[in-house]
């Protein structure tokens, strides 16, 4: 074998080697552009599927605010009866009670607007945080507010039908036996609602 052939061989080898690595760093070239193009892809793809998340849920609020407010444009809902049971349950116990017939005759008027006053910012308050605990929106205290005036209605008039039934007062003590009860029926109405909801 000549002295010069593995020198030859070497050489050839060395320049292979060269070629194979810059073949295998313009490879890896490529990889990463293809990497970067598939990231700005995902990117793209991510962006969209968030904004049709934002869509569906803006589309639920719409439903689920049609559903729940629609006693007040005049439709009864389920949620309406679920309000009226959790007031019944409220207003039976305390209709029959001697206490509240005495206490209810002794009120003045400053007294009934407070205990109006009171009944319906118990009823929000619950209402509140308990939609906020599910949800954080803009549109909670709005909502909030709306559906607190709701179940002070419903609860106003499911007491007013237990002292009707019952006979428990008349003329203008219906009024005042009414307010009374319905402190009690707000906090059960909207505690059903913050265990539906």
């Amino acid at each position: 074998m000549a002295k010069g052939f593995p020198l030859k061989m070497r050489a050839r080898f060395s320049k292979a080697g060269k070629k194979d690595i810059v073949h295998k760093s313009l490879k890896k070239m490529s990889d990463v552009e293809r990497l970067e193009l598939s990231e700005e892809r995902l990117e793209k793809v991510v962006d969209e599927i968030a904004g049709e998340i934002e869509e569906i849920e803006h589309i639920k609020n719409i439903e689920r605010s049609k559903k729940e407010f629609s006693f007040l444009q005049g439709k009864p809902t389920e949620l309406a009866l679920q309000d009226f049971v959790g007031a019944a349950f409220g207003a039976m116990f305390f209709t029959v009670t001697q206490e509240v017939w005495e206490l209810s005759a002794k009120l003045q008027l400053l007294n009934i607007l407070a205990l109006v006053i009171l009944g319906f910012s118990l009823g929000f308050l619950l209402i509140y945080f308990s939609r906020r605990r599910k949800f954080v929106s803009t549109q909670v205290f709005r909502t909030s507010f709306v559906r607190g005036i709701e179940v002070y209605i419903i609860s106003f008039l499911t007491s007013f039908i237990f002292v009707s039934i019952f006979g428990t007062a008349s003329g203008a003590e219906v009024f005042k036996q009414v307010v009374v009860i319905t402190l009690p029926s707000v906090v059960s109405a909207a505690t059903a609602d913050l265990l539906f909801y």
